[in-house]
């Protein structure tokens, strides 16, 4: 027993697939049922895999959040302006910076690495044992990373030409 006809069949003219109703025996319009031809060999251009979607990820907009809570406002150019000030060793430091997309990115993405910060104390207060070896194993790294993140921004950015 052979399965029923269904009702559309693909056909081969002039190097081309197109789609045929069966129903009404006709060609579907060109723009609607004619396909390229695949070459021998050769994998279709189309995407197979789900497309990912647009604009940032939860983690990028978290990001962000942190960047608007630190910078002192952005420029014309959409460039955060940072103008922090601190004591070090008994002397004033400044950092001064216009940063661009990418150097935003790159702060935002530190900032969010410090948050791990908090989970390293409640795992110093609360947990012992392995679950305390467990907890500075997971958010040191991240700890470092921005740490050490921040500083070379810091040194990469650092305009003096920016202060009053």
């Amino acid at each position: 027993m052979d399965a029923p006809k269904g009702r559309y069949r693909v056909v081969e003219k002039d190097g081309r697939l197109v789609v045929i109703d069966n129903e009404t025996a006709g060609a579907i319009p060109s723009s609607l049922g004619s396909l390229p031809s695949a070459r021998p060999g050769r994998r279709s251009a189309s995407p197979s895999g789900p497309v990912a979607p647009a604009g940032p990820g939860p983690i990028d907009r978290a990001a962000d959040f942190l960047v608007a809570c630190v910078a002192d406002g952005w420029d014309a150019e959409g460039r955060a302006v940072i103008a922090r000030e601190w004591g070090e060793a008994g002397r004033g430091q400044r950092w001064d910076a216009l940063l661009g997309e990418a150097e935003q990115r790159r702060l935002g993405r530190a900032l969010l690495a410090l948050c791990a910060g908090p989970v390293f104390v409640l795992c110093v207060v609360f947990a012992e044992g392995i679950w305390l070896g467990l907890g500075a194993l997971l958010t040191l790294p991240p700890l470092a990373w921005g740490a050490t993140s921040i500083v070379s921004l810091y040194g990469e950015t650092d305009d003096p030409s920016l202060r009053d």
